[in-house]
C-alpha cells in the first residue's frame, strides 16, 4: 500500500491550513519508530489526500489536531516506506488516543467505533475463514446498529443467494448471477456520503459496472439510471456517481457508447429540480441536504475576500443573477470547466449575469491561485479554507455552480456548465 501514497505529498501545502482552535485531536504512539514525520490521509472515492501531518518525537509520539471535525470515513496513518494503518472514524468523539504496537495492531481509546474496528482488524490477522468473518461482522453490525461502523461492515457482507449453485447446474448459476446483479447494492446505501470517504465506494461501483452489467449502450443506460436513482439521496454521492459514469462513457470502446454519454449529459443535473424536494427528504440522515432557506443562509455566511485581501460581499453586486463557481486547486475538471463557465457568462450577459469564482482552498492574493482572468463579468475570491465537511460547497474533484437572484435567493445548484447553460436558456 505504501506506493499508493507516493503522490499525495504534493498536496500537503494545499490540504493543511494554519489554524489555532482544535476540534479534533488524535494522540498517536507508534512502537519502534521515532523522530520521523507521520501523515494522516483521507479518502474521497478513488482519490487520497493528505489531511494533516505531525512529527513523531524521540519517544514515538505525535499529535494531530485541527480546527474542525474530520468527516466520517476511512483515514490512514502513513509513514512512507514503513507503515500504513487504516482508521474508521465517525462524526463524534474525535478526541482520541491511538497506540500502534510492533505488529501494527492498534489500541484506541476515546472513540468506541474506531476501537471496535481496530479490534476487528487485529482479529483478521489471525486468518479466520470466510464463515467466521461473516459471523463476526453480523455480530458487530447488531452490536453497533445505526452507526457508521455498522454501515461499513454491512457493505462488506456478501449477498446471500441460493446455495444450490454448488451443483454446477448452468441454469441455476445464471439465476444466481442475475440475483446478485439485481441485489448488488442491497448492503450499501449509494446515497450515504460517509461511504464516499472510504475506498469501498469507488471499488464497488467500478466492479459492478465492469463485471455485472452487459456492455451494450441500452443496458448501460438503464443501469446508470438506477444507480443515479440510488445515489440521489445526497448531492455529493449523486454528482460522484454521475461523474464516474460520464468518465466511463468517455473511456469505453463499446460501439455506440455515445448513446450512454448523451443520456448522462442530458441528466447530469436532474438534481436542479430535485434539490429541495427529494434530496431534503433523504432517508440518509447523516449530512442530510438542508432545506432551501438553510442552504441560502450558509451561502451568505461564507467569508469571501477578493484578490486585494479585502472582504467581498456578493450582495453588493448589482446584477440580476449571481453565478458562483466553487473550485479547488489541483482539480482537473474544475480547470477544464472554468472557460466553459465563463463562456456561459458571456453568452447570457444581456440577462445581467455576474460570476464569482470561489477558491475553497487557498487565498487568491497570488495570481497562481486564480482560475480566471479578472474582468468585468466575473471576480476571483477566496473562501478562506472552507471545511471539507461542508459537502454543498467543497468541490471534491469537480466544480459546483450555484445561481442566486439579486436578493440572494438560490435558484439552482449545478455540477456542470452545460446544465447551467440549459438553466439560463429557460430564464
Amino acid at each position: 500500500m505504501t506506493t499508493k501514497f507516493g503522490f499525495v505529498f504534493l498536496w500537503i501545502m494545499l490540504c493543511i491550513p494554519t489554524v489555532s482552535v482544535r476540534a479534533y485531536r488524535l494522540e498517536v504512539s507508534i512502537a519502534n519508530v521515532k523522530n520521523t514525520p507521520v501523515f494522516l490521509a483521507g479518502y474521497y472515492g478513488e482519490r487520497v489526500s493528505v489531511i494533516d501531518s505531525a512529527q513523531l518525537s524521540a519517544s514515538g509520539k505525535a499529535i494531530f489536531s485541527r480546527d474542525r471535525d474530520l468527516c466520517p470515513g476511512m483515514y490512514t496513518l502513513v509513514i512512507p516506506g514503513k507503515l500504513t494503518y487504516d482508521l474508521l472514524l465517525d462524526g463524534s468523539d474525535q478526541q482520541m488516543s491511538i497506540g500502534l504496537n510492533a505488529a501494527n495492531d492498534a489500541r484506541i481509546t476515546g472513540n468506541a467505533q474506531a476501537s471496535a474496528y481496530a479490534e476487528y482488524l487485529a482479529w483478521l490477522r489471525t486468518q479466520p475463514d470466510n464463515r467466521q468473518i461473516v459471523e463476526r461482522r453480523n455480530r458487530m453490525i447488531e452490536q453497533h446498529s445505526d452507526t457508521f461502523l455498522a454501515a461499513y461492515l454491512k457493505a462488506l457482507q456478501p449477498i446471500e443467494t441460493d446455495n444450490s449453485t454448488e451443483t454446477g447446474d448452468p441454469g441455476q448459476l445464471m439465476k444466481t448471477y442475475q440475483e446478485r446483479r439485481r441485489r448488488f447494492f442491497d448492503n450499501m446505501d449509494l446515497s450515504d456520503v460517509r461511504m464516499l470517504h472510504t475506498p469501498l465506494y469507488h471499488e464497488r461501483i467500478q466492479y459492478y459496472i465492469s463485471k455485472f452489467v452487459t456492455q451494450q449502450p441500452d443496458t448501460l443506460i438503464h443501469i446508470s439510471y438506477r444507480m443515479l436513482e440510488r445515489a440521489s439521496g445526497n448531492y455529493e454521492t449523486f454528482f460522484y456517481v454521475s461523474d464516474f459514469l460520464i468518465d466511463f462513457s468517455l473511456r469505453s470502446k463499446i460501439p455506440n457508447i455515445n448513446k450512454l454519454h448523451n443520456f448522462l449529459l442530458r441528466n447530469r443535473d436532474m438534481v436542479g429540480s430535485l434539490a429541495f424536494s427529494k434530496f431534503s427528504k433523504s432517508k440518509t440522515n447523516y449530512f442530510k441536504i438542508p432545506d432551501e432557506k438553510t442552504l441560502q443562509n450558509r451561502l451568505a455566511s461564507i467569508p469571501l475576500s477578493d484578490p486585494e485581501g479585502k472582504t467581498f460581499d456578493p450582495m453588493l453586486v448589482k446584477s440580476k443573477y449571481r453565478i458562483f463557481y466553487f473550485w479547488e486547486p489541483g482539480c482537473i475538471r474544475c480547470s477544464a470547466n472554468a472557460s466553459k463557465w465563463q463562456a456561459t457568462l458571456n453568452k447570457y450577459r444581456n440577462k445581467s449575469c455576474f460570476g464569482i469564482a470561489v477558491n475553497v482552498k487557498t487565498d487568491v492574493q497570488q495570481p497562481e491561485n486564480r482560475i480566471l482572468a479578472y474582468e468585468p463579468l466575473c471576480i476571483n475570491v477566496s473562501a478562506g479554507n472552507m471545511s471539507q465537511c461542508d459537502f454543498i460547497f467543497f468541490t471534491g474533484s469537480y466544480s459546483k455552480i450555484i445561481v442566486t437572484d439579486t436578493n440572494g435567493n438560490i435558484l439552482g445548484l449545478f455540477g456542470s456548465p452545460a446544465s447551467l447553460d440549459q438553466f439560463m436558456t429557460g430564464m
